[in-house]
């Protein structure tokens, strides 16, 4: 191993130190209540070495998204090679399903996700992180616009659908629905009798009935 691959494997390995040490204290107490000396604390490395390989907490953050979007991305290439949905709606019901999956077993990941889809960004900004996740947050909504098309194509949606337009208003949707899910779930089923598993399947077929011809 060179020097220069040897520096970039221990620059990888700090990185990575950092952003799991950051996970700990932001999933804990959110970002805005977290500081960097924290980080540097739980990390084990001085607060210079932290801002030697990050600039800010919310660069670092943009870091846990990246994590949480390739979990994701991940998750969506694995259920799509065992599933193999024969048309364009059982597709879209596939990456729904896949999508509520990952936000059971990463309740913190998503909630990293939703705060990244519900703040103003700098398309133009060439931090490595925004990039990966502006990259990455493609990924899935590419692939839901793209089953969207298929499905038109093959008549198991009505062609009346404009893609791009639908799939965002599915995703906004199965975000704001995730949201009441994992916040309001015990309230829901003792007030009104209605569990997590019953709403899922009730959503599943709203979309089915909302988009087949």
């Amino acid at each position: 191993m060179g020097t220069t691959e040897r520096k970039n494997q221990i620059r990888k390995l700090r990185q990575e130190d950092i952003i799991n040490a950051a996970e700990k204290i932001f999933f804990s107490k959110g970002i805005r209540n977290a500081t960097m000396d924290e980080v540097a604390k739980t990390a084990e490395y001085s607060k210079r070495t932290i801002y030697a390989y990050f600039s800010s907490k919310e660069q670092i953050y943009d870091a846990i998204i990246s994590r949480a979007y390739q979990i994701l991305n991940r998750l969506l290439e694995e259920a799509f090679a065992k599933t193999h949905p024969g048309n364009g709606l059982e597709k879209i019901l596939l990456i729904g399903q896949t999508y509520l999956d990952f936000t059971r077993a990463y309740p913190n990941y998503f909630q990293a996700m939703a705060d990244y889809q519900n703040r103003d960004e700098d398309l133009s900004s060439q931090d490595e992180y925004k990039k990966a996740n502006y990259r990455d947050g493609n990924i899935s909504a590419d692939l839901l616009i793209q089953s969207i098309r298929e499905g038109v194509d093959d008549g198991s949606i009505f062609k009346e659908l404009d893609p791009v337009g639908t799939a965002f208003i599915l995703y906004g949707n199965i975000i704001g629905f995730v949201n009441v899910i994992l916040k309001k779930e015990k309230y829901i089923a003792y007030t009104y009798q209605k569990d997590a598993t019953s709403l899922i399947e009730e959503m599943k077929q709203l979309i089915v009935r909302s988009l087949r011809p």
